[in-house]
């Protein structure tokens, strides 16, 4: 089942596994707070899962999501730091990453059932016939869809801004943008790798990431722009790998 964090104007999806559906229906809604720890988000819970039978993990993977019984926190890895102690595999984040670096220690939050927006089920029917888990978090007190999958084995995580005049497509992000030269060498490489795509370029996010973007006027190219973002994706992180250089 979904649920969403609320904090302020803004919103996280997660995505649990329906065996602990029960066991979620019986608690929430309820508030938390929201710690920063490391590339990990994570917020305690009044929800005592049963974890026999389980696998722990002391290395996990980012854009899951894991449940720690001592704290009966909730955690979501976004970058490469591990759990403290061993954590237990319970669903997904639904969203781009970047979003979690954004939080600042100690929000305070609800947490509640996600129902995505009546306004895009038709962009949503569309994702989730691609194999996408959607969801429609708040941005800046305005919804959004964000979107998760997998093409050639690597999680692709899209944000989507549907305007009257089409479709706005967000990446997830690779690395902030400085003026060093060797950042300047890269970028203007990946640039290269992207420069004979019909949707999508290297552009930078409002926070001054890297990453890629797209545009489409209307849901018929939606299927192959978002393949073509996510085989871009993958090149780029293969040669950003070869660099040295970590993507988010």
């Amino acid at each position: 089942m979904m649920l969403e964090i609320r904090y302020g104007d803004d919103s996280l999806v997660i995505d649990v596994d329906s065996r602990f559906e029960q066991a979620l229906q019986d608690k929430i809604p309820f508030t938390t707070t929201l710690n920063v720890w490391k590339e990990e988000v994570y917020f305690e819970t009044p929800v005592d899962f049963d974890i026999s039978g389980l696998k722990d993990y002391i290395r996990v993977e980012s854009g899951k999501l894991y449940y720690w019984p001592p704290g009966k926190g909730f955690c979501i890895f976004y970058g490469f730091s591990q759990p403290y102690s061993p954590v237990y595999s319970i669903g997904s984040y639904v969203g781009v990453l970047d979003r979690l670096r954004t939080i600042e220690d100690g929000v305070k939050a609800t947490v509640q059932a996600h129902k995505p927006a009546e306004v895009y089920s038709g962009i949503i029917s569309k994702l989730e016939s691609m194999d996408f888990k959607v969801s429609t978090p708040l941005y800046e007190g305005e919804r959004v869809v964000e979107a998760v999958g997998l093409i050639e084995g690597r999680r692709i995580s899209i944000r989507l801004y549907i305007e009257d005049y089409g479709i706005h497509l967000e990446g997830e992000p690779f690395f902030p943008h400085d003026y060093n030269p060797s950042t300047l060498r890269l970028v203007g490489e990946l640039a290269a790798l992207l420069s004979g795509e019909k949707y999508v370029r290297l552009d930078l996010n409002e926070n001054h990431w890297v990453t890629i973007t797209g545009y489409i006027k209307d849901l018929s190219d939606l299927e192959e722009a978002i393949k073509e973002l996510g085989k871009a994706y993958c090149r780029i992180t293969r040669k950003s790998t070869k660099r040295r250089i970590r993507p988010l």
